[in-house]
């Protein structure tokens, strides 16, 4: 992955006296609005602090609110028809506060297309905060499956939605780390197969792509390709998207045991293949090396420090990364 600018996140410090950070998160719903719907967004305001939350559309106010959730619907929007909605969230510290009390998530834009789903690019924004150079893109394909089961384009972009904020925005470290996301819709159908094969086109058109997620509509099991640029994973299944996410995205090993195909990540890795590399991590970080056990035995002997139940072991949202995986995916955020 080329080291791309780290972005200007929403972490803000508060005073001493309030002794916590002020964050400001903001949603849209649907993802991609034909140019005859109307679209609800947002905002939520983490702060223990008293504070004032506005949601802006296309540089205007259209929502203040002292309290969370802030909900707007509005729109349609024809006349941006075959391009995009801009929206943000700011943050405003009203009570006593020093510096860096205030913060904002934005800005954020998604398509407009026409009543059919049309748009001009097969690339559709479902929510792009920079440039594809500054951001890590993540492209959602659909898998020919949901047409053959009566299922439409509509239901599919339910299911990105839901991956986007349910998912990847409930967990912890990527729900503040969401902006470093641009999350795009290919309009050229995939097959499932293959850990999720997409159409023949997507290079040519998407050259600049991260990332590949191909929903399907059926139910089976799951992966992500040897290369680690795309995977599968079922629209209305948590739990896939989420591991192998962690593999496509954030490029993180498995940390169970079974048939899989282990790897160490060349930075901050989650396992190793040597007991020696585990503990000299461990002392590293001021760390127990005794932590350090084998919990597989295949393909040569798989070392960590991971108990339980991880997004690495099983993926639910909700389940921890755990101490290595953690390091490694803030290290990822750290270098886009």
């Amino acid at each position: 992955m080329f080291m791309r600018r780290m972005r200007s996140f929403l972490l803000l410090l508060g005073s001493a006296m309030l002794g916590a950070c002020h964050l400001v998160e903001v949603e849209h719903s649907p993802v991609i609005a034909k140019s005859n719907e109307s679209v609800t967004f947002t905002a939520n305001a983490h702060t223990g602090a008293a504070y004032e939350m506005k949601i802006w559309v296309n540089n205007l106010v259209v929502k203040t609110c002292t309290a969370s959730p802030c909900v707007y619907t509005g729109g349609p929007y024809p006349a941006y028809q075959g391009s995009t909605v801009s929206y943000k969230a700011t943050l405003h510290i009203t009570s006593t506060c020093s510096l860096f009390c205030d913060g904002t998530d934005g800005a954020n834009q998604f398509a407009i297309t026409d009543t059919s789903y049309g748009y001009p690019t097969p690339y559709i924004p479902a929510r792009v905060t920079g440039s594809t150079s500054s951001k890590e893109d993540l492209v959602f394909h659909k898998a020919t499956d949901y047409a053959a089961n009566g299922s439409t384009f509509s239901v599919f972009l339910g299911h990105v939605k839901n991956k986007i904020f349910n998912v990847l925005g409930a967990q912890d470290i990527v729900d503040h780390n969401l902006s470093n996301f641009n999350f795009w819709v290919y309009n050229k159908d995939a097959t499932s197969g293959g850990c999720g094969t997409v159409h023949s086109d997507a290079s040519t058109d998407m050259p600049w792509r991260d990332d590949d997620a191909v929903l399907h509509f059926e139910n089976f099991q799951d992966c992500t390709n040897g290369g680690l640029s795309h995977f599968s994973a079922e629209g209305t299944n948590t739990k896939a998207f989420l591991h192998e996410s962690g593999h496509a995205v954030f490029g993180l090993a498995d940390e169970y045991c079974g048939t899989t195909s282990y790897f160490q990540p060349s930075v901050e890795p989650n396992i190793w293949s040597g007991l020696a590399s585990c503990q000299a991590e461990q002392t590293a970080k001021g760390r127990n090396p005794a932590a350090c056990y084998q919990f597989c035995a295949n393909q040569g002997g798989w070392k960590g420090i991971h108990t339980g139940t991880t997004v690495m072991t099983n993926g639910m949202v909700g389940d921890p990364w755990f101490t290595e995986a953690d390091e490694h995916v803030r290290w990822f955020f750290n270098n886009i």
